[in-house]
């Protein structure tokens, strides 16, 4: 039977853990290691949220290249059933061109909402360490 002194003495050197103060393991090297080099492309993945505004061009683009299509259908078509095709095939296209055109707005808002979060994340690790 062991001796309260030395129950005693093994109740202090044990570690307790309870629900306020969890005992968490010490980092590893590889650990560290992984994340110095994450802080060394902070920011290439900045890059990745950041929108660049090509989405907008392409909308743009897009848009130019309808409106140009359907008026060089209608000016160069004579035949009234080819005007009456097309007048359908371009309601149809300009309906998904506002679909493309709205999907795109909503994309764009999300990218700045990712943008600012981005940076939030950005600004409060730079407190404590330096990022590339």
């Amino acid at each position: 039977m062991k001796s309260k002194l030395k129950i005693i003495q093994e109740l202090v050197r044990e570690q307790k853990e309870t629900v306020f103060s969890e005992q968490k393991a010490p980092l590893t090297t590889e650990e560290k290691m992984a994340f110095r080099e994450a802080l060394k492309g902070f920011s290439q993945m900045g890059e990745s949220v950041y929108g660049t505004g090509k989405l907008q061009e392409v909308v743009e683009n897009l848009t130019k290249v309808v409106e140009t299509a359907n008026r060089l259908v209608t000016e160069e078509s004579d035949d009234l059933v080819d005007n009456v095709n097309s007048s359908r095939h371009f309601k149809v296209i300009n309906e998904a061109l506002k679909q493309f055109s709205k999907s795109a707005n909503e994309v764009m808002i999300h990218e700045r909402r990712l943008s600012a979060a981005f940076e939030d994340i950005a600004q409060g690790i730079q407190k404590y360490y330096e990022v590339h």
